[in-house]
């Protein structure tokens, strides 16, 4: 079965491409470096196809530093671009399973 639960704040506001798709970076901590002296973050890029409009409105414009929770599926994907083969992953996120968090 393909399930992620992500917690993290977003980097930025997101983008939203006709109120078909919505697309945003969550950053997530994972631990904590003790070489470093700080917290481990990985920035997941997450994709919501036919979000809400008052979500899209939300996060398109005061989306930065929001704290969120989702569930959604990993989704591997490959382009050609300037004649080389790229790879993508990200998260697509599951419809009725984001929530903003306090904090």
């Amino acid at each position: 079965m393909n399930v992620c639960i992500l917690s993290g704040r977003l980097v930025r506001n997101a983008v939203g491409n006709q109120e078909k798709a919505m697309v945003f970076t969550l950053a997530t901590p994972y631990g904590f470096d003790q070489s470093e002296g700080k917290e481990r973050v990985a920035y997941v890029p997450c994709v919501m196809f036919n979000p809400p409009k008052d979500l899209v409105e939300l996060l398109t414009t005061k989306g930065k530093g929001l704290m969120v929770e989702l569930e959604g599926r990993v989704a591997n994907s490959s382009y050609e671009a300037d004649g080389e083969r790229r790879f993508k992953t990200d998260v697509v996120v599951r419809n009725g399973s984001f929530a903003l968090l306090k904090g």
